[in-house]
């Protein structure tokens, strides 16, 4: 098959890297081999670059998940110890108590469940902020039995960690707007999440 170029200057020296080095012309074939060289060397920087970054990534969330499963599982015990009086007590008035600490780590799951999945199915999700004391307020926690928030907090967590190990790396990049904040990936928010779970839990367990 015979192709004929009609062109000069880059575009000549872009068909030749194609089609082949040049023939009988020495600064042809020069050129035509430090195209192909760079070309070579830009590939192999943005296939290195790349690979890291995935693999980073895929470091920061497996460590992200074991921290995750780590909390869950040594928390679970320890928030079971906690009597019914204990679990009502305020720290002073106007403090949450154990219960509605607990209830705020609840509403942060159920708010976080619909950013973790929603983002998924689009490349960019806008969602509200909520308020947290509100919420607690709204839901009347204190009147609850701590078994029950115990057993509810688990077994949500348990299945925000299915969802979040199920979630694609291409994903986790996706761009999430929530309230007036600056916007974030879905990584950023599912870390934080993990950071905000633990920050309660100490506060309960302390």
């Amino acid at each position: 098959m015979i192709v004929t170029l009609h062109c000069d200057g880059t575009g000549w020296m872009i068909a030749s890297s194609l089609f082949g080095p040049p023939h009988g012309n020495e600064i042809a074939i020069i050129a035509w081999l430090i195209a192909t060289f760079t070309a070579v060397w830009v590939l192999a920087i943005i296939s290195k670059w790349l690979a890291r970054k995935i693999w980073k990534g895929k470091a920061r969330m497996q460590e992200t998940l074991s921290e995750y499963k780590s909390l869950i599982s040594l928390a679970l015990p320890k928030l079971l110890t906690i009597s019914e009086l204990a679990s009502c007590a305020r720290a002073a008035p106007g403090k949450w108590s154990k219960k509605e600490i607990l209830g705020h780590l609840i509403d942060s799951a159920s708010n976080n469940h619909q950013r973790f999945v929603r983002a998924q199915l689009s490349g960019e999700i806008k969602l509200p902020d909520y308020d947290g004391d509100a919420w607690v307020r709204t839901q009347g926690y204190q009147a609850e039995s701590w078994g029950d928030l115990v057993d509810f907090w688990k077994l949500y967590n348990l299945h925000l960690l299915h969802v979040v190990e199920a979630i694609p790396m291409n994903k986790l990049n996706s761009i999430c707007f929530i309230g007036q904040n600056e916007p974030v990936t879905l990584e950023f928010l599912i870390r934080d999440y993990v950071k905000h779970v633990k920050h309660h839990l100490e506060q309960i367990l302390a």
